[in-house]
């Protein structure tokens, strides 16, 4: 793990939960806020041709048909998440086999597309990166009792595995 992490703080308190030990980091908040999902970008992430402001934007719009995913355009990351959750016609199991690889590609995306992102997420090289959280999302993250699987956390330690990689060549 690198010894100084001179990432910016931004004005978002850190919560208890995610105070971070040495060589994890447990919560996006704060200096780490940029691995959240809900981290707007300047040039966004497509999804089908459609650019969308944050990675929750485009996985929520994921869920409908292309040709409505404009309105998750113009309203906040917070209710893309609302919005997603009344997805019409929509097949959880075909969901749920799927969503690990779209937000992969999203999350991918996201680093590869943006130099000082890229450089911020290289900067947490030894870390483990875990998306603790308090609304109870064991699937990408773990519960404040740190119970879940963490699938975001494993997904951003992929991505910055192969950031590296091509970093060396």
């Amino acid at each position: 793990m690198k010894n100084n992490i001179n990432i910016e703080w931004d004005e978002t308190i850190v919560p208890a939960y995610a105070l971070h030990d040495d060589g994890k980091i447990c919560g996006f908040f704060g200096p780490f806020r940029f691995l959240s999902n809900f981290y707007p970008l300047e040039s966004g992430v497509c999804l089908d041709e459609l650019y969308f402001p944050t990675v929750e934007h485009a996985y929520q719009a994921a869920k409908y048909p292309p040709e409505i995913r404009t309105q998750f355009l113009n309203i906040t990351a917070g209710k893309s998440k609302i919005l997603g959750k009344s997805a019409p016609n929509f097949n959880t199991k075909k969901w749920n086999k799927k969503k690990y690889v779209v937000m992969e590609s999203l999350v991918r995306q996201k680093f590869n597309k943006n130099h000082k992102l890229k450089q911020m997420l290289l900067m947490t090289d030894g870390c483990h990166l875990e998306e603790t959280n308090n609304w109870g999302d064991q699937y990408w993250g773990t519960d404040i009792n740190r119970v879940g699987e963490n699938n975001l956390g494993k997904i951003l330690m992929i991505v910055r595995d192969e950031l590296k990689l091509k970093d060396k060549f």
